[in-house]
Order: C-alpha cells, then sequence, then structure tokens
C-alpha cells in the first residue's frame, strides 16, 4: 500500500531549486578549478577600465543575488512558468560554462585590503570564486533571467526598487573587481538569448480570432439558409 504524504503547495518548487542549484555550484566550480589549471588564460581587459573605481560596499547587491535566485522557484506557482525558467536558467548555465573552456580569461586587476563586514563578506566570496569564469558572466546572465522572473509580479514602489536594486546588482560585478566590461554585455546577451529561445509561442492576435469567428458564423448563416 503506498502512503501519500501530503506536500504544501507552496514547497513543491522545492525539488526543481535545490537540483538547479546543486548544478550551479558543481559545474561553476569545477570550471573556475579546470581553468586555473591551464596556461592559455588571456585577460580581454580594456585600458580605460583602470578607471572604474572600486566600491566595496557594493558587496551586498552583488551577493543579494544568491537570495533572489534562491526566491524565483517559489515566487510564482504557475508549473509552466517554473520549467521555462529552470530551462533558461540551466542554458545560461551550460553556455556559460562551454564559453570558459573555449575561451578562458582572468580578471587582473588587485583588489583592494577590505575590514569589518564588508571585508567578511570579500572572504566568503573568494572562498566560493576564484577570478577566472569571466565571458559571459553568469551573475549578469541570471540577473537578466532574474529580472524577467520578478518584474511581471511587481507594481508601483516595489517594482521601482526592484528595477533600482538590479541596476545596482548590474554595476556591482565591475565595483567589486569581479569582472571586466566585457564580461557584461556578453553576459547580457546570453540572457536575452535564453529567454528569446524559451519563449512560448505567441498567441493568435485579438483580429485574427475575431476575423475566425466571424467566418464561422458566416458558415453557420449559410448552412441555415441552404437548409430552409
Amino acid at each position: 500500500m503506498r502512503v501519500s504524504i501530503p506536500w504544501p503547495e507552496a514547497w513543491r518548487p522545492l525539488p526543481c531549486a535545490v537540483a538547479t542549484s546543486a548544478a550551479y555550484a558543481a559545474l561553476y566550480t569545477l570550471s573556475n578549478h579546470v581553468t586555473s589549471w591551464r596556461s592559455d588564460i588571456g585577460a580581454g581587459v580594456f585600458a580605460w577600465e583602470h578607471g572604474i573605481p572600486f566600491v566595496g560596499w557594493t558587496v551586498v547587491p552583488y551577493l543579494s543575488i544568491c537570495v533572489f535566485f534562491a526566491l524565483s522557484f517559489f515566487i510564482d506557482a504557475d508549473a509552466a512558468r517554473l520549467r521555462r525558467h529552470v530551462l533558461r536558467l540551466l542554458l545560461v548555465l551550460f553556455v556559460s560554462v562551454l564559453c570558459y573552456a573555449a575561451f578562458p580569461l582572468r580578471f587582473t586587476f588587485e583588489r583592494p585590503p577590505t575590514e569589518g563586514a564588508i571585508g567578511l563578506m570579500f572572504d566568503l566570496l573568494g572562498h566560493c570564486d576564484m577570478p577566472y569564469n569571466r565571458a559571459p558572466s553568469l551573475h549578469i546572465g541570471v540577473l537578466v533571467l532574474l529580472w524577467a522572473r520578478f518584474a511581471p509580479l511587481l507594481r508601483g514602489a516595489w517594482a521601482v526598487g526592484l528595477h533600482g536594486w538590479f541596476a545596482l546588482i548590474g554595476v556591482s560585478v565591475l565595483t567589486t573587481y569581479q569582472h571586466h566590461v566585457l564580461d557584461v554585455p556578453a553576459g547580457a546577451a546570453l540572457g536575452i538569448a535564453a529567454i528569446v529561445l524559451t519563449m512560448r509561442p505567441r498567441r493568435a492576435t485579438h483580429s485574427t480570432r475575431a476575423s475566425s469567428t466571424a467566418q464561422r458564423a458566416a458558415g453557420r448563416a449559410a448552412g441555415e439558409t441552404a437548409r430552409a
């Protein structure tokens, strides 16, 4: 006899969240370590980027993407939209890892020392990351997907706050000295491509539906006239 264990509706996306997070942690870490063993690593940096300031506190919005990543699986109960979101996340991950293998790049700036809570956050970041996995920026690619996931659900001040915070996350990849400029448009392009490739086919427009309805009505009228 099978025993059915009740599963709260709000927690149904949990397996997707765990599996996707595990895939990100495993593949991103593996890619970083594999690149660190290579000798053919490029830089891909413009000379004028040395003028970009290091802003320590922006590590807060930088790391906050992890919170939004986790919440993104639970904010919309629609199963089809959740599957599409997971597909996009995995597509961005796999393409990014392939690019890191094909075009290995290293971040070249020296990060200034930090102290206090900000220093602890950078220490945490240093334990989880390495100066590889550059272009496309996975951080930016995921940010684009999260933007597409959260934005339709918010209105008013919440929407304004979301756009402002997400824009700050986008800037933070440069001001925390995690990425060079080249990585940002590459990551954004990948995120947009993942959305476009997984969009649902557009339904017929209102005018097309109205035309079809009129044609059916005309057909029925003609049939009734013929019978008469």
